[in-house]
This record gives structure tokens, C-alpha cells and sequence, in this order.
């Protein structure tokens, strides 16, 4: 009868050791932040984008783009930005865009459709 309690005393001993280390050592922790922390991390990312500031912020400054394209005479600097406006705002939602001429031109330049001439 001794024998198994000492037995189960140990077996407790090394699982609680084993615990401690893994906290000591950060497993715990590591593990955590690759489950939940990512979660986490991407729910802040969803409210940080639905944020008032941030749409605000985006309208700026792709009607700050569309003045830039519309005065830049050089092909290459027109042609980077456009591929500027492409790539930031790939995924930002174009609902929340309340002016009707910057949505008609976001959607031609993500097209390819853009005419400086329709813009002036």
C-alpha cells in the first residue's frame, strides 16, 4: 500500500514539475501566443480597419492619390502610383467610401481602367 502511494506521490511530483518547467521555460507561453495571441491579434486587426480614423485616413488619401495622378506628367511616377493605390487598398472595403467619384475611381484604377481624361 505504501509503494503505490509513494508511487502517486512521485508521478504527482514530476507532472507538477513538469508544469512548473513548462511555465518557467515559456512553453506555455510560446503555445499560447500561437493559438489565442494569434486570435487575438487578428480580432484587434478587424477593429483597428472598422476603425472611424482608419477609413477616414484611407478616403484622404486616395483622393490625395487620385490629385497626384491627376498632375503627375511623368509615366513612371503615374505608373507607381497606381500600383501604390493597387496594392493598399487590395483589401480595404470600398462601401465604406462615401464620395461617388473617389468609389468610380478606385474601381478604375483596381480595373486597369483609369483615363486621366475622365478624371480632369
Amino acid at each position: 500500500m505504501k509503494d503505490y502511494l509513494l508511487i502517486g506521490l512521485v508521478i504527482i511530483l514530476v507532472i507538477g514539475a513538469l508544469i512548473g518547467l513548462s511555465f518557467g521555460m515559456g512553453w506555455v507561453g510560446v503555445g499560447y501566443t500561437k493559438t489565442v495571441g494569434v486570435a487575438q491579434q487578428s480580432a484587434n486587426r478587424e477593429v483597428f480597419k472598422e476603425n472611424k480614423s482608419y477609413v477616414e485616413g484611407m478616403v484622404s488619401d486616395l483622393a490625395k492619390y487620385k490629385y497626384e495622378l491627376a498632375t503627375e506628367k511623368d509615366p513612371i511616377a503615374r505608373k507607381a502610383i497606381v500600383e501604390l493605390i493597387i496594392d493598399k487598398y487590395a483589401n480595404f472595403d470600398i462601401s465604406k467610401i462615401k464620395d461617388a467619384n473617389l468609389v468610380r475611381f478606385l474601381q478604375n484604377v483596381k480595373s486597369g481602367e483609369y483615363n486621366e481624361l475622365e478624371e480632369n
